[in-house]
């Protein structure tokens, strides 16, 4: 998940920088070097968040199977 996250982010910036260079007439060479530093830097942030949100959605499952599983009782009849 970290991976598609930072995947996409660094696209998203690639893309928003290069878009600005174009809208403002800068030079190709200009706009493609600060477009790939752009995506450099915000890829490991995606990885940072993707992760987070990988951790953050693992432990929300986990809380409610919890919930499901003592919620449940058992096939003899005790709940655990």
């Amino acid at each position: 998940m970290a991976l598609h996250v930072a995947s996409r982010l660094a696209l998203i910036a690639f893309a928003t920088v290069a878009m600005r260079g174009v809208l403002d007439r800068a030079g190709l060479e200009a706009t493609l070097h600060a477009a790939l530093v752009a995506s450099a830097i915000v890829f490991p942030i995606g990885l940072v968040l993707g992760d987070l949100a990988r951790r953050l959605i693992e432990d929300i499952v986990h809380m409610e199977v919890e919930r499901v599983l003592q919620d449940t009782p058992n096939l003899d009849g005790a709940t655990h």
